[in-house]
């Protein structure tokens, strides 16, 4: 039978980026320089968490728990390895709990490339984003974008300058134009504590997105993310728990960033018109359901 990978496996993938239960009002603990203005506190964010990553290359491992909402409500978990240069080719293994390989996924400027070894499948679209829709990932965001989140860099999805700010129990909240997300949500030492949007991708156009950094690293000037949310409007959620990180000073060769598929399996095309936008054709991966 042939259903969408939507529900399954591809959704608990990114986010692209790509993760988050949504920061609540409540007040939370501050830590760092306590910032004088709306003003200072969007500048210290603009300093410390819109910055490039001063090397070119990451690797992150993550746990991430992802809730579905349709055909019924579901929480799976998987690992992911996320690894690649910025700019460049960025991959990104999902496994079971248990050890076992789900998914292979490749990004880079030709578009993006999925293998699952156990169906002996593989997908492929031009657009990273748009083939993350077609596969059923409603997430806004490409895998690039996802490992500059994870290095604290939120410049991608944040403009520089904002249009208005009103405060919240602690929290500013600044409204902004020209970016990804419309909302940026900053605490008093300009940390980032939320940013919202909507989608303008095929498919999930108009539907609304939020980013959320649940957790901070205790250390540093400005301490990494520790735990990221995305949720949709429709209830999907992925949690994105970061075990490690390292910038790589070298970059990463061309063999480490390759996908390689066996002799026997050609990638369907998602961008051709083969499938239509209500029926991918996609069989359905493999779970660790929980």
């Amino acid at each position: 039978m042939i259903r969408s990978i939507g529900t399954r496996i591809l959704p608990a993938l990114l986010l692209t980026g790509l993760a988050l239960a949504v920061a609540g009002c409540a007040a939370r603990k501050v830590n760092g320089t306590v910032r004088d203005t709306p003003e200072a506190a969007w500048q210290a964010f603009r300093t410390g968490y819109c910055a490039t990553p001063k090397a070119p290359g990451l690797l992150v491992r993550a746990s991430l728990y992802y809730t579905r909402t349709d055909p019924v409500r579901r929480t799976n978990r998987t690992l992911v390895s996320l690894w690649g240069d910025f700019g460049g080719p960025m991959r990104l293994d999902v496994s079971a709990s248990v050890g076992k390989l789900l998914a292979h996924i490749r990004e880079d400027h030709c578009g993006l490339l999925v293998f699952y070894p156990s169906e002996k499948k593989a997908y492929a679209h031009v657009n990273p984003v748009l083939g993350a829709t077609r596969l059923g990932m409603p997430f806004p965001f490409s895998l690039n974008e996802l490992g500059k989140v994870a290095m604290g860099d939120f410049s991608g999805l944040s403009p520089k300058t904002y249009r208005s700010v009103r405060q919240e129990e602690g929290r500013l909240i600044y409204t902004v134009d020209g970016a990804p997300a419309s909302m940026v949500v900053l605490d008093v030492t300009g940390r980032p504590l939320e940013l919202a949007g909507t989608s303008t991708s095929a498919r999930v156009a108009g539907r609304q997105w939020r980013l959320a950094v649940d957790r901070y690293e205790e250390d540093g000037a400005s301490p990494l993310p520790a735990m990221l949310t995305l949720s949709m409007d429709n209830g999907e959620k992925g949690v994105l728990r970061i075990k490690s990180r390292e910038l790589k000073i070298d970059g990463w060769s061309a063999e480490a960033t390759g996908l390689t598929l066996p002799g026997d399996v050609t990638p369907l095309r998602l961008d051709n018109g083969m499938k239509s936008a209500g029926s991918t054709g996609i069989p359905a991966a493999c779970e660790d359901k929980k």
